[in-house]
């Protein structure tokens, strides 16, 4: 059940992203943020002349992401491709990666977090949306990247507490299983997430 999950979720997130980069169309920046990087979480694509601080929090960026790819091939590429639990050098790898990208996904929740608030805009053409009010695209142009960024940041929680918590034998052999299936399918959706977060970032923000 969770590959067939994985994979249809997967597949669906990879056709919209598809389809939105040759459906929809590119929003355009406004020239003062187009120049100065402005809320620009892009991980290095977009500014130049880079405080230290602000090349670190890129570099989080860029470890939280590159460990996120390799977290997800050894927790599930096993599973997905060849129907194979997660053992040996793998789970070695796999267990010893994972505090780094919580960390680092820490690091980015605090350094983009001013950056990726909702503003009185964002919150105005989020709520037309839940009406299904017609809204102007200019206007819900940054909520995607928003949206996902924060939604991300909330998943990372379930996904490392799961982690910790299935360590422990504090909730028996039930309450084990329980924790491990909420770590594959938070996993499975923080990732998805990401994708969708690195892909509108990318849209929105980089020439």
């Amino acid at each position: 059940m969770f590959s067939t999950i994985s994979w249809v979720s997967l597949g669906l997130v990879l056709a919209g992203i598809v389809a939105h980069s040759l459906l929809s169309p590119r929003p355009r920046l406004a020239k003062r943020e187009a120049s100065e990087g402005a809320g620009c979480p892009c991980w290095g694509c977009c500014g130049e002349n880079l405080s230290t601080l602000a090349k670190l929090n890129r570099l989080a960026c860029a470890v939280a992401l590159g460990s996120l790819v390799i977290l997800f091939v050894t927790g599930f590429g096993g599973r997905l491709l060849f129907g194979e639990q997660i053992g040996g050098y793998t789970l070695m790898l796999h267990v010893g990666l994972a505090p780094v990208f919580v960390i680092c996904a820490g690091v980015v929740g605090v350094a983009w977090g001013h950056q990726c608030r909702l503003n009185g805009d964002d919150r105005q053409g989020l709520a037309d949306l839940l009406r299904l009010k017609k809204t102007d695209p200019a206007d819900t142009a940054d909520l995607g990247w928003k949206l996902t960024f924060w939604l991300a940041m909330f998943l990372v929680v379930p996904v490392s507490l799961s982690m910790v918590l299935g360590m422990y034998p504090l909730f028996g052999t039930h309450g084990q299983e329980l924790l491990m299936g909420l770590h594959q399918y938070t996993s499975l959706a923080l990732t998805l997430v990401v994708m969708s977060h690195v892909h509108l970032v990318i849209r929105r923000h980089c020439k």
